[in-house]
């Protein structure tokens, strides 16, 4: 039995309403989403560690997310720490092919739509609908 789950939490085989709420898609998109407006709340030092690890060592960071599986019982981070600095990185990095290229200010905006909602968004949906 996982330690997230108890025998107290059911009755008759049917889960408690907050038990049925902590389980759904849309309770945790929200959660999510609402705490990305939360700077203070969130651990940007922690989600530092993960994106120089993941370049450094990705096993230490997978072992993070396994044990956070075992005792949250979920493999994403409630944390949107991580999502905001990829961001700033993309803004950066896009801010910084503008000006090298020698960019306009709206060619410059259209490559940064471009990275994040079709190179980043759009494929990390096309890889993950293809790999569920």
């Amino acid at each position: 039995m996982l330690p997230t789950t108890s025998v107290n939490s059911r009755s008759n085989g049917a889960l408690s309403p907050r038990d049925a709420a902590r389980h759904t898609a849309g309770a945790k998109r929200y959660k999510y989403l609402r705490r990305l407006f939360h700077f203070r709340q969130m651990d940007f030092e922690f989600a530092l560690w993960q994106m120089l690890y993941l370049f450094t060592s990705p096993q230490r960071v997978y072992r993070n997310f396994h044990y956070r599986k075992q005792t949250k019982d979920q493999w994403a981070r409630d944390d949107p720490a991580f999502l905001v600095l990829l961001s700033i990185w993309l803004c950066v990095s896009t801010v910084g092919f503008g000006f090298v290229l020698d960019m306009g200010f709206f060619e410059t905006i259209k490559l940064l739509l471009w990275v994040v909602f079709i190179d980043c968004v759009g494929v990390g949906l096309l890889i993950a609908t293809l790999m569920w």
